[in-house]
């Protein structure tokens, strides 16, 4: 102990050897001490710097987890326009399908109708023709005899000229 404060100063402070082994126990209490607070408070700044380090990690993974998630909701979005635009195009194919459905009811009950009509008329056609054969067969054979009944009254008013001037001459 008589290495660590020489005498000089002992006797200059009026210190005897017994307290100044007091007052440099004491020192070192107080020195031991104030390195226990001066370690703790280390630790306890590593410690809080290490979780601030790990929260800081955390909220940039929970950032780029945040990011991946808007992106995949920014792309579910973009492809949901893509399905209501297609949902919207198909619905409108489908109102024109229907529209065009009727239509073409609508056309072939018309098809039928006429059809049926051309079938009326062209038996009708055919009647007509088969009247219009008889017809000028008629036609020809009272032709002929309106031919022969001319040559006929041709005949009998040559006869009748005839008898005529034969009364006259008598």
């Amino acid at each position: 102990m008589d290495d660590l404060i020489p005498k000089e100063l002992l006797v200059k402070f009026g210190i005897d050897e017994s307290m100044a082994v007091v007052v440099a126990i004491s020192l070192i209490v107080i020195s031991l001490f104030i390195l226990i607070v001066v370690v703790a408070s280390s630790m306890r700044v590593k410690f809080y710097k290490d979780k601030l380090t790990n929260i800081d990690i955390d909220n940039q993974d929970k950032f780029n987890q945040i990011l991946a998630l808007q992106k995949s909701l920014d792309e579910y979005k973009q492809k949901n326009k893509i399905l209501e635009d297609t949902l919207t195009v198909f619905e409108d194919t489908k109102e024109k399908l229907n529209k065009t459905k009727e239509k073409l009811n609508a056309l072939d009950i018309a098809y039928k109708e006429l059809n049926s009509l051309q079938d009326t008329t062209a038996r009708k056609l055919e009647n007509l023709k088969n009247m219009y054969e008889e017809l000028s067969l008629e036609y020809n054979r009272l032709i002929e005899q309106l031919n022969k009944l001319q040559e006929d009254n041709s005949k009998l008013q040559v006869n009748n000229a005839r008898l005529l001037r034969k009364l006259e001459q008598k």
